[in-house]
């Protein structure tokens, strides 16, 4: 084993076991850098000292050049053997005991096959360091630059090899993420382009060429390769395929928020407040984004909404506009549906201050939080009304999710139908095991499936091979989150919800699922700070109202759960779980009646749904929270068996 150092993004160094190791000082970053730059050869001390401290005397740089190898053999001490070796007049860098990304990323490419992740190449060279040194800004400059260049041609060795050995989803993975390198890298471009003619996704592959024209000509006034136009005639003379081409996950444009006001760095607040908005709605993995570039590019053209969704490609076009700041400032977002030219949604967001970075990222996670939600229904909704057999599995989780948003019986014996013809098509599809997880815990908390305990183990072995195939899937690990918390393993079901949250803090689901885990925790106060989040980022996300009544119940709040019940069933009036929580609040407040009245019509729809069920289904809970609630429950009618 060896430690990990990242220097694409910001500076990291990871010790053999995983563990970060802080590295606070600057300086301090540059050296390791530069020494793991030398590729196992010394570098004289002078030399290290005269580049860090060019501004001070040889002796003052000197000194803080010890200073700095003290304080970096301090920092790895405890982690295994330093892999920074100095003497008296060098230091060096043991390369069997330490790697780096970019070697890393060379190696798999010399192989044929991806690194374990490309997320760790999004950035620059060492991302975010600065100085107020021409030395050092000036040996920044350059390896920047030649890392930039060695990143493009490994990522470009290694797509173009892949799709040569037949690995064509793994080589549009690599030239994706060249993409982000260098938006304008042709052979990429191309790799894509194939990618779709190859699947038959020929509207795809025609509104990928579309952007790409359009990001040359507006960027660079130039337009695409010969080889490149060659290809694209080629798609387009193929054979229209009789599947609706469409089938793609929900696409969204976000246009260039426009700046109502007057001031002059108002345009660079706006730009800042899209390409953010843009980048954190591509954290919602369900989601299609149109790249920053494409949309600036685009932007360029007089057209309407929704011409410009047409052109690339997109179902839903959001515009924002702003003005003003902190009291007197406003948003207002709305989003239109391309097919129909119709505004589904809008908003208007007050009191928003957009002129600090505090400010614009406040204002996107709110718009983004809510924006998810609202396509991911109306996307399901529109795809429940398609017939079964003529849409492909994006269409197929769309429809899938549909059912999940909305739990009834048949509803969860559909969606496990369309999910077993997704994997069916498509073994690798990561989100649809979250949705059958998620048919899992409906189905227990519902009465639909006779061992509550075996519907909770079952989803986490779904889960499990979901992870296996992509382990920084938020979806996924929140889902192994709950999964773990109802099984009783409270630690391990917080660590992953909280690493979910982590990845995707946007989510209402992630901060509300938090909550639960926190809630079975017995941390009641904690789990209403992650459901204050989860209203935050979405206030009318209605799976908020179930579990903060739960939180409440379990406090001995029952007028508050009562009105957070209330809430939830005039969204899902027949999800039995909530409807059992609000009996046994009526029944805690001696409204027998209600309390009832609520267990009756359980019974009526589930006769699996008794005492004995309840102690299976909430075996994580604890005893004085079992106790408290089969008393009332008991009280209002619910038999043992």
């Amino acid at each position: 084993m060896r430690f990990m150092l990242r220097l694409f993004g910001r500076f990291q160094l990871l010790s053999p076991a995983g563990e970060s190791i802080v590295i606070a000082s600057r300086k301090h970053q540059a050296l390791i850098a530069m020494l793991a730059l030398s590729n196992g050869k010394s570098v004289s001390r002078s030399k290290l000292a005269g580049m860090l401290w060019s501004e001070r005397t040889e002796e003052h740089a000197r000194n803080s050049l010890r200073q700095a190898f003290f304080a970096i053999r301090h920092a790895v001490n405890g982690h295994g053997v330093s892999p920074l070796v100095f003497d008296s007049g060098a230091g060096w860098m043991r390369t069997d005991a330490i790697v780096t990304d970019i070697q890393t990323l060379a190696e798999s490419a010399k192989a044929g096959s991806l690194p374990p992740s490309l997320d760790v190449f999004e950035g620059e060279f060492l991302e975010g360091l600065s100085f107020n040194d021409e030395t050092l800004e000036t040996w920044l400059r350059i390896e920047r630059g030649r890392h930039h260049n060695l990143l493009v041609d490994c990522l470009a060795d290694l797509a173009e090899g892949l799709e040569r050995a037949g690995s064509t989803e793994q080589a549009v993975l690599a030239a994706q993420c060249l993409l982000r390198q260098d938006p304008y890298h042709e052979p990429s471009h191309r790799t894509i382009l194939r990618h779709h003619k190859a699947r038959g996704e020929r509207a795809r592959a025609i509104r990928h060429y579309e952007g790409l024209k359009a990001l040359l000509e507006a960027n660079l006034g130039v337009a695409p390769d010969l080889e490149t136009q060659q290809l694209i005639d080629r798609i387009r003379e193929q054979q229209e395929p009789s599947v609706d081409l469409t089938n793609g996950k929900p696409r969204i444009a976000i246009l260039p928020i426009r700046s109502l006001s007057h001031d002059g760095d108002d345009s660079l607040v706006a730009e800042s407040l899209t390409r953010k908005l843009i980048g954190e709605l591509g954290l919602f993995s369900p989601l299609s984004v149109v790249a920053a570039a494409t949309m600036f590019a685009v932007n360029a053209r007089h057209e309407t909404v929704e011409e410009i969704g047409r052109r690339v490609g997109a179902d839903y076009v959001l515009e924002t506009a702003v003005q003003g700041d902190g009291e007197a400032g406003w948003a207002m977002v709305q989003l239109v549906f391309v097919q129909s030219g119709t505004q589904i949604w809008s908003r208007k967001y007050l009191d928003e201050s957009t002129n600090s970075d505090l400010g614009q990222d406040q204002l996107v996670r709110k718009i983004s939080g809510n924006l998810y939600h609202i396509v991911m229904k109306h996307a399901a909704a529109s795809s429940a009304t398609e017939p079964e057999g003529e849409v492909g599995t994006e269409k197929l989780y769309l429809q899938v999710f549909n059912h999940v948003e909305r739990p009834t019986l048949n509803g969860m014996i559909r969606a496990r139908r369309f999910c077993e013809r997704i994997l069916a098509i498509d073994p690798n599809h990561v989100l649809v095991r979250e949705s059958l997880v998620w048919i899992n815990f409906h189905s227990c908390f519902n009465g639909w499936l006779d061992d509550p305990v075996g519907g909770f183990q079952q989803a986490r072995e779904i889960v499990l091979v979901g992870l296996g195939l992509d382990d920084h899937e938020p979806y996924l690990l929140s889902a192994f989150g709950l999964a773990e918390t109802y099984l009783g393993n409270a630690r391990a079901g917080l660590e992953a919800l909280q690493r979910a949250v982590d990845l995707n803090p946007n989510d209402a689901e992630f901060h509300t699922w938090l909550g639960i885990g926190l809630t079975v925790a017995g941390m009641i106060g904690e789990a209403h700070m992650a459901f204050d989040q989860a209203d935050q980022v979405s206030p009318d996300y209605h799976p908020i109202f179930l579990f903060r009544g739960d939180a409440h119940f379990a406090s001995g709040k029952y007028e508050e759960a009562i009105a957070c019940l209330d809430r939830f069933l005039t969204v899902l009036p027949d999800y039995h779980w909530a409807r059992l929580l609000r009996a046994a609040s009526y029944a805690a407040l001696g409204r027998d009646l209600m309390a009832r009245g609520d267990v009756a019509y359980v019974r009526e729809s589930t006769l699996l749904l008794n005492g004995r069920y309840l102690e299976q289904l909430l075996q994580a809970r604890g005893s004085s929270f079992r106790q408290d609630l089969w008393l009332r429950l008991e009280a209002a009618g619910l038999p043992w068996a």
